[in-house]
């Protein structure tokens, strides 16, 4: 299994690592060159939430703007991509940002859980037109014994059929541990804050 480490270090040395800050947004513009140059056989995958910014015009621009700067990142992740209280998906946004990121990763942020699990799968199919190669799916408070917490998740994987990877948010090694021996997964992503 691959683990992708989340932080906002340049000393953690991970082979596969997410730069963000706490609350998921943007990390120093920096850092994803500075690991490169530090760790250079290191995945390097930066969030570009910008949460601060509150008119959508201002925060796509801010977005794709932040993704210019740090064009030495492997991949780019983004929650801000939903409309409706996650009922919906800015389809043209993510068109655009999909051009942009090209051949590199593109992954939707962990707020893809607060999606209605009704609406999942249906939102998964549309993201997978666009190129998106993950969605990440938070589960850092839920309880690993409750079975029915945890079946949107199982449902998604089951979907996803191998199109596009389910990524789930842990908040360590030992929650890691609980969920992959009742839903294995081939890549998760833990806290290191």
């Amino acid at each position: 299994m691959k683990v992708i480490y989340r932080n906002h270090s340049l000393s953690n040395k991970h082979i596969s690592e997410i730069l963000s800050h706490e609350d998921f947004s943007a990390p120093n513009s920096v850092l994803p060159e500075m690991k490169k140059v530090l760790y250079p056989e290191a995945e390097i995958f930066a969030s570009v939430n910008h949460w601060a910014e509150t008119e959508r015009f201002m925060q796509k621009n801010i977005i794709s703007e932040t993704i210019r700067q740090m064009e030495a990142a492997d991949g780019y992740i983004t929650d801000q991509v939903f409309e409706d209280h996650h009922h919906h998906l800015d389809l043209k946004f993510i068109s655009e940002l999909s051009k942009q990121i090209g051949s590199k990763h593109f992954i939707i942020g962990s707020t893809f859980s607060k999606v209605p699990a009704f609406l999942q799968s249906r939102l998964l199919d549309e993201l997978v037109e666009y190129d998106v190669s993950g969605i990440m799916y938070d589960v850092r408070e839920l309880d690993m014994d409750d079975h029915s917490a945890l079946q949107p998740l199982a449902r998604l994987k089951i979907h996803s059929k191998k199109r596009i990877v389910i990524i789930p948010h842990v908040r360590d090694e030992d929650q890691l541990k609980t969920l992959v021996n009742r839903v294995p997964f081939d890549v998760a992503c833990v806290d290191q804050f």
